[in-house]
């Protein structure tokens, strides 16, 4: 705007100057032409040219707007019929995205009859159809929708869309994990950020045994902040826990050292992981190296498998020797919330190295409220081998209404699995089953295929 003001009063300032001058200046203008001859004052002459250059721009201006008149008007229509198309298509995304599928539908089909995008109106034609179908109770709707989603995956610019939901309707329908995989892969070549497919692939390829690339896709969840640093680590150790396990089976122990190795480094607290690392370590100083590896272990979990483990490797001949060395762990730095487990664990340990005294000793050290069903066993073992029935039954009445001690609880669901699984055998979420209280379980973040389960088969296509 402000150009053109100053470019109008630069135009007005010259005609000005023009004027002055040949006002100013004296002289005639003679104009010759085929016999015929005028002379004028120079300074009427130009003025008449000017007038007539007008003219002639303004006559030319009137022209050109007759002959663009039909394209003006075309374009005024096609930009009110884009703009029409634009509206439909957000109330269409905000009617479906608040479940009122039904008027939706009706919007796009406005939608398919104005857009000048063939493809678009195709697209947007084919979905009524299967939504019609669907409303119309059709007795082939997966059908219907697969072959949607199928032509999805044929446009670039909607082939995501395809893919995801074809990897949704494999999980739906719980079909071979093999082809979520597959609709995955394919999914996350046009979005590889996506952390919906990423957790998808991590752990459909853990659940079919590829563990490689269920590390792969970890990592990728990793470096993209999708998973919390504690999560990583806990399926990291478990995956690479797993690929030891199959190096193992194929007689390659060093690889399956060195996955151990890196499980353990993950997570120091994993039972399976320290015991078998333990028993791989081989060379100068492993000895040393397996022991101080299952104290850690045994500090962090207070599990009797990685103490009986531990006198394994003490190699100690006597039974007080080997107890008086269990008594010696509690003396190292350890968790305080801990540390009356850690007594029980080594109480328990004295009774199967019939060493009863210290095992008292022990158990009655531990405060009453801290007291776990394996404690009040341990106390019922002890009155036992007195000979004392009355106070075994007093104590085993307790063990039965006594807190759950530690075990293999789904941190996802809380189901006691009394084991070690990859997958939980309940709700089947990726690395949840860990050694735990029953009353430390608490639901955190875990891996899982997402329930897609719909209210209503009309939501197979409400993406």
């Amino acid at each position: 705007m402000i150009f053109k003001i100053l470019k109008l009063i630069i135009f007005i300032l010259l005609i000005w100057y023009l004027s002055e001058f040949f006002a100013n200046s004296e002289g005639e203008t003679s104009v010759n032409w085929m016999g015929w001859g005028i002379q004028i004052p120079t300074d009427r002459f130009v003025l008449i040219l000017i007038l007539f250059s007008i003219l002639i721009i303004f006559i030319d201006r009137i022209w050109l707007a007759f002959l663009n008149f039909p394209k003006a008007a075309f374009r005024r229509s096609e930009v009110n019929n884009n703009k029409k198309v634009e509206q439909k298509l957000v109330k269409a995304f905000l009617l479906a995205s608040h479940g009122e599928f039904e008027s939706a539908a009706k919007e796009a089909s406005l939608v398919a009859k104005n857009t000048k995008d063939k493809n678009l109106g195709k697209l947007l034609s084919t979905h009524l159809d299967v939504f019609k179908n669907l409303n119309e109770n059709s007795t082939n709707k997966k059908e219907l929708s697969k072959n949607y989603f199928k032509q999805l995956t044929a446009e670039p610019s909607t082939a995501f869309v395809g893919h995801l939901a074809l990897m949704r309707q494999a999980i739906l329908d719980k079909k071979d994990t093999n082809e979520i995989i597959e609709e995955a892969e394919k999914a996350i070549k046009f979005e590889p950020k996506s952390k919906q497919i990423l957790k998808v692939l991590l752990f459909s390829y853990a659940k079919v045994g590829d563990l490689s690339n269920s590390l792969v896709y970890l990592n990728k969840l990793k470096n993209m902040k999708y998973v919390s640093l504690k999560t990583h680590q806990n399926i990291a150790s478990d995956l690479n826990y797993m690929c030891a396990l199959d190096y193992l089976e194929k007689g390659n122990i060093n690889s399956a050292t060195n996955h151990l190795k890196e499980a353990f480094k993950q997570k120091p607290n994993h039972i399976l992981v320290s015991i078998k690392l333990a028993n791989l370590l081989k060379g100068i100083g492993s000895k040393t190296k397996s022991i101080n590896q299952l104290e850690k272990t045994f500090l962090l979990t207070s599990n009797h498998d990685v103490l009986d483990e531990l006198s394994k490797k003490w190699d100690l001949k006597t039974s007080g020797a080997r107890v008086a060395k269990a008594i010696n762990l509690l003396g190292k730095k350890s968790s305080k919330e801990i540390k009356n487990d850690l007594k029980i664990a080594v109480a328990c340990y004295a009774i199967s190295e019939k060493i009863w005294g210290e095992a008292e000793k022990l158990l009655t050290e531990v405060p009453e409220n801290k007291l776990t069903n394996r404690a009040y066993q341990a106390f019922a073992d002890i009155a036992g081998s007195q000979n004392n029935p009355e106070i075994v039954k007093d104590n085993l009445e307790k063990a039965a209404n006594a807190l759950e001690g530690f075990n293999y609880f789904c941190s996802s669901c809380g189901n006691k699995s009394n084991q070690w699984e990859l997958h939980c055998p309940k709700c089947d979420h990726l690395s949840t089953i860990k050694w735990m209280k029953m009353n430390d379980v608490e639901i955190q973040d875990s891996i899982s295929l997402p329930n897609f389960a719909p209210s209503t088969d009309k939501n197979l296509i409400s993406y």
